[in-house]
């Protein structure tokens, strides 16, 4: 898997693109609905929202969490059901789309 982090766009509710910073793993997903962007094209994501995310659980059974991109994310939608991702022993496992976290605002 892709190594690293990028900055990638994040459409929020109201309809606005910012920048995220994604695992490079996660952008190469399409499923997950992530987009690259340069520095300075978009304002960063304030500290107060926390982007949407899929839940699923992973192939022990444990809750596994993914944050998309936009709502048009085939996780999001649910036209793809799983998604690989590295433990932390380096290997690749699959987690199953169980249900989804809509954004939210913290203050």
């Amino acid at each position: 898997m892709p190594r690293g982090r990028a900055r990638a766009a994040y459409v929020a509710d109201d309809g606005l693109a910012y920048w995220v910073w994604v695992d490079r793993d996660a952008l190469a997903d399409p499923n997950r609905g992530w987009a690259e962007v340069t520095p300075g094209s978009l304002t960063v994501l304030g500290r107060g929202v926390l982007p949407r995310r899929i839940v699923g659980v992973g192939q022990d059974g444990r809750s596994v969490f993914t944050r998309v991109g936009t709502t048009a994310a085939f996780l999001w939608t649910g036209a793809a059901t799983s998604w690989a991702f590295e433990g932390t022993d380096g290997e690749v496992y699959t987690a199953f789309r169980i249900g989804r976290q809509e954004e939210r605002h913290v203050s």
